[in-house]
């Protein structure tokens, strides 16, 4: 199940650069990880009490994942990730749903315990979008939480 917005990711080919826009929005880096597995370094943004981040991605190396979308796009959005439940799941019912898998499974995150997996919604919509799942969920999903009364008149 989809939890909820866990960051928005926009790609940069230079981490302090892009970090002097994100500061214009009085955002403070957070994490900070390399992820070997797509040969990118990530570093985190968030504001004061706001779980959802802004991740920066740029090229950690030669092989980045990266590399190609800057030459043909340039710095900008790349992705919108979900923290999910249950990863493998998630893509099962995604792919049964007619998203195109980049990742057919989850591969480690650049955290400890943390998984992660790239689809692809299709050309309609041309979204990225990444799942995560963290080894303990950061946020207990919407069901779960405590229903507000509504105010009426």
């Amino acid at each position: 199940m989809i939890l909820r917005i866990d960051h928005v990711g926009m790609v940069a080919a230079d981490l302090k650069a892009a970090a002097t826009g994100l500061r214009m929005l009085t955002m403070n880096p957070d994490e900070h990880d390399i992820v070997a597995t797509y040969d990118v370094e990530c570093q985190f943004w968030r504001r004061e009490g706001d779980p959802t981040a802004i991740e920066i991605v740029t090229p950690a190396g030669p092989s980045s994942q990266v590399t190609g979308h800057l030459r043909r796009s340039g710095p900008g959005l790349h992705h919108v990730a979900f923290e999910v439940d249950d990863i493998v799941a998630e893509l099962a019912v995604l792919r049964a749903r007619g998203a195109v898998l980049v990742d057919d499974e989850p591969r480690p995150g650049g955290q400890p315990g943390l998984q992660i997996a790239f689809v692809h919604l299709g050309p309609a919509t041309g979204l990225l979008v990444e799942l995560v799942q963290y080894a303990e969920p950061r946020v207990r999903p919407v069901a779960e939480l405590p229903r507000q009364r509504q105010a009426v008149g």
